[in-house]
């Protein structure tokens, strides 16, 4: 038997988590030690209410693994003993990636915690990362044969030893579509896991709320790097904090997505000032920060825009082998002002 299970976040809306084709519902409450999912308990208590299989999961940033899993637990703990708690453990500002210690410190501290041990998801090519939580952790195993949008499940061909078989795999997660896995255990099982010791179940609550978003002393690359890391909300939401800087801060929100660079450059500032969105005076000069000199410089000078080499460009010098291996690269990637995900999902894309 296996069931259907869905994973979601503050980018999927809350409607999702309502899906009559899943049977299961993952969804990301927390992520580092300052983020909080503003959606976690409107798409958890849906999924409840539709009778779906709960789960909830912590994106790690790779700082201290006991905070990191005292805030977790902290804004999440409503939900332990009724849902299966997961660490995401990925390379994307992940400070830690690489690091086969990090992820048992932070189980041990959640098991010490709530009497729970959680789940750990990882990509299949990084199994050796946590290969020690092999006697205590389930394995959720991310690999993608190909892009399909569908629940007909593709054959598994990957190595996850040593763990003997997977609890969840996620099948499927590419161009734009949702994140469909597939979980080996019935319905006892799953809750076997998220209660091992047959605790009372406390009411949920909404996770904590992250203090109201400040723009004050800010740079425009401040806030969208913000942006970005989903600090700052979206929609209305987001118009709402950022007030005057929204034009100027979206507009390179807009340039790094495309690019796949979260460096800036003085030309493309120079661009986007010469469009109007920084605009005069003290605004600009604020939200230009260290780059206001420079830019007026290439405003003054009549000169064009620099644009940094796309993502494309850099997943070729990637598989030319250029940017070496793991975890160097990302670290090289990042230093050079790219974000490692997308990067390889580029370089996946083309292999």
């Amino acid at each position: 038997m296996s069931l259907k299970v869905i994973d979601i976040s503050s980018h999927n809306s809350v409607d999702t988590a309502g899906r009559a084709d899943a049977e299961g519902v993952i969804v990301k409450t927390t992520e580092g030690t300052g983020y909080v999912n503003p959606r976690a308990d409107a798409q958890y208590q849906l999924a409840k209410s539709k009778g779906k299989l709960l789960g909830i999961y912590h994106y790690a940033s790779g700082g201290d693994p006991i905070a990191e899993a005292n805030y977790f637990y902290a804004n999440s703990k409503n939900y332990f003993h009724e849902a299966i708690p997961f660490l995401d453990w990925e390379s994307g500002t992940n400070a830690a990636w690489g690091n086969s210690n990090w992820c048992r410190q932070f189980v041990d501290q959640i098991h010490k915690l709530s009497g729970v041990w959680c789940g750990i998801y990882v990509q299949a090519s990084a199994i050796n990362q946590v290969a020690n939580l092999v006697n205590t952790c389930a394995l959720w195993v991310a690999g993608y044969p190909d892009n399909r949008d569908s629940w007909t499940v593709p054959a598994f061909n990957y190595n996850i030893k040593p763990w003997s078989t997977y609890t969840i795999w996620q099948f499927t997660s590419s161009n734009g579509a949702l994140d469909r896995n597939v979980a080996i255990v019935d319905k006892t099982g799953w809750g076997k896991i998220a209660n091992p010791t047959g605790a009372t179940v406390s009411k949920p609550v909404a996770p904590a709320k992250p203090a109201a978003y400040s723009t004050a002393g800010k740079t425009v690359d401040q806030l969208a790097n913000d942006v970005i890391a989903g600090k700052v909300g979206s929609g209305q939401a987001r118009i709402n904090a950022l007030g005057k800087f929204y034009t100027a801060t979206q507009a390179v929100v807009n340039y790094k997505l495309k690019t796949g660079s979260l460096s800036l450059t003085n030309g493309i500032l120079a661009t986007e000032v010469k469009k109007g969105v920084f605009g005069v005076g003290n605004t600009r000069q604020q939200l230009l920060g260290g780059f206001y000199n420079g830019v007026q410089a290439v405003i003054n000078s009549g000169a064009g825009a620099t644009v940094a080499k796309s993502v494309n460009t850099i997943a070729r010098e990637v598989i030319q082998g250029k940017w070496g291996n793991e975890p160097q690269r990302s670290q090289r990637l990042r230093a050079a002002g790219y974000n490692p995900s997308t990067v390889q999902a580029e370089v996946n894309r083309l292999l």
